[in-house]
């Protein structure tokens, strides 16, 4: 009798205690219950796209010239096709809703009192550079990271847009947004460090490093992963409220190394300068623009590649007027050139663009815009293609 009072009490105690321990795990690792009191916001825009061009553009998804994989998705356009070998060059319609966007954010919070504060965000949207259905689109993740700072400084860890070349374009056609037409820079794996100071009220400094994924492929083969050595960009910039906005110049860089696409040649240095301006003279005149020299800017949607040695020199610039409460324009231009003598027969030589875009909005959230463009790209080889382009993009904001 006495030997099974022991062994119940024995089993008694050892629930009581692993029941306590629960109790204690379930506390350690209790999540944050975000709630009314906590920053945390869902926005994003819903994005209807209609258009017409009188030849094929393509989608900047692929570097392939060869007629029979071009990628076609008008998620985004970019370059027009090889007219004097592609049959198919004639026009064409289309609509998307894959530009349409959400995210959550985090804003700066201390989380009870705390001498520094934690955010986070996580963005996505439809964007695909496949030929898939309109009904059945993948989410992709633009930017996702969780960051951790004070007032003057603040380190991220995640998915972020690049430091190197910096601002965006104001063009309709957000799926392509300039990219190899004279826009540099993306978003990539990585982790940076931002230091800030304000001088006076209204004007301050932002000094910024990071440590990046060399390209966006998780292959461990993959030309940019395999030489072992991270991407590291790097950024200067100086601001000062104006009263129509915020003036900023930025000064960037990017290094990086690809393996040679020639199997036993030396690894290429991926490397870049860029300048970088937003002037806000005027709510009638606020200009915006950047400027890129560089080797073998291929991971940073440039036309020349990463894994051969080719210069690139390119930019873009772009004016936007706020007319009235209701209506804006913008027009910008944009060019990527590489060097002529280091590009293959068949491939892009340089690829420009030029629109002009109107913006209704009956309210502040709801944009109806109207856009043209202009889109010009030499072939080594084969000479000059043109296209013209205009699309509708209605967005609602939220």
């Amino acid at each position: 009798m006495k030997l099974k009072a022991f062994v119940c009490a024995l089993a008694l105690t050892l629930i009581s205690a692993t029941a306590m321990a629960a109790d204690v795990q379930t506390e350690v690792i209790k999540p944050i219950s975000l709630s009314s009191k906590v920053p945390f916001t869902f926005y994003g825009f819903v994005s209807a796209e209609a258009m017409w061009a009188d030849s094929q553009l393509s989608s900047f998804g692929t570097n392939n010239n060869t007629p029979a994989s071009y990628n076609r998705n008008m998620s985004g356009f970019n370059r027009v096709v090889d007219e004097t070998v592609d049959g198919r060059n004639d026009a064409f319609i289309s609509a998307t809703p894959q530009n349409t966007r959400f995210g959550f954010a985090l804003a700066p919070y201390d989380f009870g009192g705390k001498d520094f504060s934690v955010d986070a965000r996580l963005e996505m949207d439809f964007f695909s550079t496949g030929n898939m259905s309109v009904h059945s689109i993948v989410p992709r993740i633009r930017r996702a990271y969780v960051g951790i700072g004070q007032k003057c400084w603040r380190f991220i860890a995640g998915q972020e847009w690049d430091l190197f070349s910096p601002l965006n374009t104001a063009t309709l056609n957000i799926g392509g947004n300039m990219w190899r037409q004279g826009n540099l820079g993306f978003r990539r794996p990585q982790m940076r460090f931002t230091y800030s100071h304000d001088f006076t009220e209204a004007t301050g400094i932002e000094v910024a490093a990071s440590v990046n994924l060399p390209s966006n492929a998780m292959n461990f083969d993959d030309s940019g992963n395999a030489t072992g050595v991270p991407m590291l960009e790097g950024r200067v910039g100086v601001s000062h409220k104006l009263p129509a906005g915020k003036f900023w110049a930025y000064v960037s860089g990017v290094y990086a190394r690809h393996e040679n696409a020639v199997a036993g040649q030396s690894d290429v240095n991926n490397w870049g300068i860029a300048a970088s301006l937003a002037v806000p003279a005027h709510k009638f005149l606020k200009f915006q623009g950047e400027f890129q020299y560089g080797y073998s800017l291929g991971l940073l949607l440039a036309n020349s590649s990463d894994s051969n040695r080719q210069r690139t020199i390119a930019g873009w610039g772009q004016i936007e007027s706020n007319w009235l409460k209701w209506f804006e324009t913008n027009v910008g231009w944009g060019i990527d050139m590489v060097k002529a003598s280091q590009v293959a027969n068949g491939w892009v030589k340089n690829n420009q663009v030029a629109f002009f875009n109107v913006q209704f909005k009956p309210i502040e959230q709801f944009i109806i815009g109207l856009e043209y463009n202009y889109l010009r790209t030499n072939y080594k080889g084969s000479g000059a293609s043109s296209a013209n382009a205009a699309f509708t993009n209605i967005l609602f904001y939220f």
